[in-house]
């Protein structure tokens, strides 16, 4: 599945990966997730003053990515356009 996969989904809501995420289980479809952090791990406080993140919602501190097969791409674009 290296160069037969579309991206469906890249953001930064846990809320909608994680809708994605059952949806696809739900209907037994396979897929490739990357979760990346973007405040890059030095610690929780040295991080947050360097990388001037203090304050921030951690929310949003994580970006999740979300690829299938191009074959299940349609079906899975029909199933989710609703979130």
């Amino acid at each position: 599945m290296i160069f037969n996969k579309e991206l469906i989904y890249k953001g930064s809501s846990r809320k909608e990966y994680e809708e994605i995420i059952n949806i696809l289980t739900l209907n037994d479809i396979k897929y490739t997730e990357k979760i990346r952090n973007k405040n890059k791990d030095i610690g929780p406080i040295i991080n947050k003053m360097m990388v001037g993140t203090l304050g921030e919602n951690e929310n949003f501190s994580y970006e999740y990515t979300i690829w299938v097969s191009k074959e299940k791409y349609e079906l899975v674009s029909s199933l989710i356009k609703n979130i």
